[in-house]
């Protein structure tokens, strides 16, 4: 006899409701693994890894405690340290993640522990943002080369804007200091003229008279003198004075007497006891009691 349909529907159906409630159950075992799975990820990876990644971070270490003060209080306290100090490549940033995560439990292990973490920013990093290279500052007053010294002279933005961040400058500001501009504009590496930087500021009258280098000592107190030479007050004076004059050469020990014969005029830079440790003495040719010395 053929066989009823309705019993050979019957006996199947136990064992197909069987196997949809082993694949359910199977699913659920699955679900429940990679909710675990995602949870640890969570707890040990995500979590510790963008805590990490946060500038406030850093203040647990001494020796990076003081830059992120100064960086909280700087332009760019809304910029985080790895779009400066790190590659933008997207591979160097996931490394530095990976690094940053370490830093987490090593941090917790060994508290005080001092990493060396970052390099100092390259152009690319800083050209990431600051597309648009300034010509002129923003007040006006000063010629800006930007693309000049970047792209032509192949310079690093950090060579100039060492107190951009971490540090401040001794006004007490995040702008490069005049004294870091001196160490290439000195007359030999770039223009030292006044004009070559400042667009407003042209050497005053006073500064053109013969005796200028002599009688100026007696001015330094003036409040003017800050319009120009604010930039380090306890560094402008010292910056000249540290240099030799023109006139002393190579062989100017040897020519110096017949200078002094016609025109003594060596305290205005020398005390007496700079004479006195090769002459012996002090030299009267010439002396002008009047004369003061400069501090």
């Amino acid at each position: 006899m053929p066989e009823d349909s309705s019993q050979k529907t019957s006996w199947r159906r136990p064992w197909g409701r069987q196997r949809e409630g082993h694949d359910a159950s199977r699913r659920k075992r699955v679900l429940a693994r990679v909710g675990v799975v995602t949870l640890l990820v969570a707890l040990f990876v995500i979590i510790p890894g963008y805590i990490a990644l946060q500038p406030k971070f850093l203040q647990r270490y001494e020796r990076l405690g003081g830059a992120y003060d100064s960086w909280s209080t700087s332009a760019h306290a809304s910029v985080p340290c790895r779009r400066c100090h790190v590659s933008p490549k997207p591979l160097d940033q996931a490394k530095y993640a990976a690094t940053m995560l370490g830093e987490f439990y090593l941090s917790a292990v060994l508290p005080s522990r001092q990493p060396a973490l970052f390099k100092k920013p390259t152009n690319q990093a800083c050209l990431s943002c600051h597309i648009d290279l300034r010509t002129v500052s923003p007040s006006g007053d000063l010629n800006i080369p930007h693309r000049a010294h970047v792209t032509v002279l192949k310079m690093r933005c950090v060579q100039c804007h060492n107190f951009l961040v971490h540090r401040t400058n001794p006004q007490g500001k995040h702008t490069p200091a005049m004294a870091g501009c001196l160490r290439c504009h000195n007359g030999r590496t770039a223009k030292k003229d006044c004009s070559a930087c400042h667009t407003n500021k042209v050497k005053p009258l006073s500064h053109r008279t013969d005796d200028w280098l002599v009688v100026h000592a007696d001015q330094k107190d003036l409040s003017e003198c800050i319009k120009c030479h604010k930039w380090s007050t306890d560094q402008w004076c010292s910056h000249c004075h540290a240099q030799r004059p023109a006139s002393h050469g190579s062989d100017w020990r040897a020519k110096h007497p017949a200078q002094v014969a016609k025109h003594r005029n060596c305290e205005a830079c020398h005390v007496a006891s700079f004479c006195i440790r090769c002459h012996g003495k002090v030299p009267s040719l010439n002396f002008n009691p009047a004369l003061r010395l400069v501090p």
